[in-house]
């Protein structure tokens, strides 16, 4: 009987767990990219993208010629995630022209590594929308790879950030009762994302020597190959940085050397590089050191446009 409960109630918490993940970010996105229709031009990539990429704005700028711009950016996800988005939008009777691919610092050259624990949050994603496609993507050691396919069908494994923002928003909540407000986005926290930058510039020094001994990974390359296929333009766009971040590592030598190599890469696969970086110098067009604002994205957007119509891409 107390074994019949226990699993009563796993069953119970999973099916809450599930209906409860059902509006979540990736399944929200993948919905509306099944839904939409006559999609010419796709923005693809993280949070960067997610942010500053404003598709009325880059389809009023492309005007006169008729484009539906769709904005296929997800927070937080890794190039494998991306890998999939593109897949599914580009299945059936795919009318996108030109594919967006929106990076910033190491993303094209970093291999694709995980283990269990990362697939959280919008990266959950790779559970449920081609679990074949993570497994061969991912270098995984045995027992995360185990792991991942005992419990890609579990919700409460699955959609565990579900359940654990809530959580987590109640403890900031009460953490911050008589404390100075902090500062928040759409996305989080403005001093987590300093997290992301190097912790200094040696340190970022040493990721571009690294960086120019490193192909593209696997997902990125296998972008190109999939838009060509299905007969579309890639441009990839070194996503504009804040002011600070420019000063700080894209003003060192060692990011020339590396981005000279990234140029060289992507001529390679027949892709199309992309420095908007300087694009936006005014600080407070940025909600952070890593993600435009509003006004910085249409900005960003309307300038994207412009140089897309210059290339005059088929």
């Amino acid at each position: 009987m107390s074994l019949g409960l226990a699993a009563g109630i796993l069953v119970a918490f999973n099916l809450i767990v599930r209906h409860v993940a059902r509006n979540s970010v990736p399944r929200q996105l993948v919905r509306q990219i099944d839904a939409a229709r006559g999609v010419t031009h796709l923005a693809l990539g993280n949070s960067l993208i997610a942010a500053g990429f404003d598709a009325s704005v880059f389809d009023a700028s492309m005007a006169p010629e008729p484009v539906i711009a769709f904005n296929a950016g997800l927070g937080a996800s890794g190039t494998v995630e991306q890998l999939m988005i593109l897949q599914r939008a580009l299945r059936d009777a795919s009318t996108v022209k030109v594919v967006i691919y929106g990076f910033f610092d190491f993303q094209l050259t970093d291999p694709p590594s995980a283990t269990l624990t990362d697939f959280f949050g919008n990266r959950a994603v790779a559970f449920y929308l081609d679990p074949s496609l993570a497994l061969r993507s991912y270098q995984m050691n045995p027992s995360d790879r185990l792991e991942f396919e005992i419990f890609r069908d579990v919700p409460m494994v699955v959609e565990r950030a579900g359940i654990w923002a809530k959580v987590e928003r109640m403890r900031r909540e009460m953490g911050e009762v008589g404390m100075p407000p902090v500062e928040t986005n759409r996305f989080g926290r403005v001093a987590d994302f300093a997290l992301l930058e190097a912790r200094s510039p040696a340190d970022f020094t040493s990721q571009c020597e690294l960086g120019q001994k490193a192909g593209l990974s696997q997902p990125v390359a296998e972008m190109i190959a999939d838009a060509h296929a299905r007969g579309a333009q890639v441009v990839i766009v070194a996503m504009p940085m804040h002011p600070y971040h420019q000063s700080h590592f894209y003003a060192l030598d060692a990011w020339g050397k590396y981005r000279e190599h990234l140029q060289e890469l992507i001529d390679a696969q027949h892709a199309t590089y992309l420095n908007a970086a300087d694009w936006i110098e005014e600080p407070d067009e940025f909600a952070d050191h890593l993600h435009l604002a509003p006004s910085g994205a249409k900005d960003f957007s309307a300038r994207l446009a412009a140089k897309i119509r210059e290339m005059d891409l088929k």
